[in-house]
């Protein structure tokens, strides 16, 4: 499986000025391929291809010495960038679902990384990358380790450099291999806004709520900001002061579901998850406060990370989860204000949201197929003990 691994790298002023100028080379090039697929439509009706411009950059490079001075690995990265670009705006396009939105030309505000699509051009030796165009070996800081292969140039696939208001950093895609687990411990998981996670076994884990804790600072920021003049210096530095408040927003909910995935995968072989249409449920008036909990985040870590524990997560329908009685099946219909399931056919009572978790563990471990309440109990589960 491939794994990205972020670092930050610490140039000196001279690699600070020669990595704007690659960054801003390829901005240039990105709106000049960009440029030329118009050009080319409007006069014959068809579009430039990712390898007519492929060739094209290899005619360039052979006769201007500028744009030969970098890896031609990093430009290709640049035009499949477009190229990704116009395949999604094509495929939005297929899909129909609502504008398309055509590929822009890219200013110097929304162009902040570039890359090698294949680590070939670039070396990593003794915490130092190489490439062409870049004065000495650039530092990068270290602070885990990379997982161990036989031979770490083959190891790691690609690698992007990024600029954000903290400086520069670079992600490393890394080929490594997984281990398998038996499935011995399962839990069902169901995600909601007054707790991040409510688990079979009862436990609660609490939202944290980042962005109503920050929104008065941040409100601040915004009214200080639309007060500045346009392109004043107070204007800038209270820019750079809202960007960071923004930054520390997602750094402390990105770090908190690191955490909570983490927890989960380590005391669990099997996770079952809810298979939820995010983008419809972002459309009803919790949209705030369900971008502020991630949930498809949340739900992407534990991918990755059973993948790479040797775990195993199923999704599984969500219909009537929140209904249906963990206990003996029997539909129980309730509004989304009743927050204790109540059966009337067995009398079991307990948290509307740990009933849920328990009928997406048992649609993961038995399966689909139960119809009706006789034979809620007569199907055999897979080969998985349920805590």
């Amino acid at each position: 499986m491939l794994l990205t691994y972020k670092y930050r790298i610490l140039p000196t002023k001279k690699q600070h000025t020669a990595l704007l100028s690659i960054l801003e080379s390829q901005r240039q090039l990105y709106n000049g391929a960009l440029e030329e697929r118009i050009g080319c439509y409007n006069k014959t009706g068809k579009s430039r291809t990712f390898f007519d411009q492929i060739r094209a950059l290899n005619e360039w490079r052979s006769e201007d010495e500028e744009a030969s001075s970098l890896p031609g690995r990093l430009q290709r990265w640049t035009l499949k960038r477009l190229d990704d670009a116009f395949k999604g705006f094509f495929n939005r396009l297929k899909a129909k679902n609502g504008r398309a939105g055509y590929p822009r030309f890219r200013s110097k505000g929304r162009w902040n990384s570039f890359g090698f699509h294949e680590f070939i051009g670039i070396n990593l030796y003794e915490k130092r990358l190489y490439f062409e165009g870049l004065p000495g070996g650039l530092r990068v800081h270290l602070h885990r380790k990379l997982p161990k292969t036989n031979n770490i140039k083959n190891g790691i696939k690609s690698c992007i450099f990024s600029k954000d208001h903290k400086g520069w950093s670079v992600c490393l895609q890394v080929n490594v291999c997984h281990r398998h687990r038996l499935s011995d411990r399962s839990i069902g998981i169901d995600v909601g806004i007054n707790h991040l996670v409510t688990l079979s076994t009862g436990e609660h884990i609490p939202n944290i709520h980042i962005t109503k804790r920050s929104e008065r600072k941040l409100r601040k920021r915004q009214r200080a900001l639309s007060r500045c003049k346009n392109h004043s210096k107070r204007r800038q530095k209270i820019r750079r002061q809202t960007t960071k408040c923004y930054s520390k927003i997602k750094n402390t909910r990105k770090t908190y579901l690191h955490q909570v995935s983490r927890d989960i995968i380590n005391r669990h072989d099997l996770i079952a998850v809810e298979r939820l249409n995010i983008k419809n449920l972002v459309q009803s008036k919790l949209a705030r406060s369900i971008c502020d909990v991630s949930w498809a985040a949340l739900k992407n870590m534990l991918r990755y990370k059973a993948e790479k524990a040797g775990a195993q997560l199923i999704e599984v329908d969500p219909r009537y989860t929140s209904q249906d009685c963990s206990e003996c099946g029997v539909r129980v219909p309730k509004t989304l204000r009743e927050r204790v399931h109540a059966c009337p056919s067995c009398g079991i009572t307990l948290d509307r949201d740990v009933n849920a978790a328990r009928n997406v563990l048992h649609k993961a471990v038995v399966g689909l197929e139960v119809l009706n309440v006789t034979q809620w109990s007569k199907h055999v589960p897979r080969n998985i003990s349920v805590n």
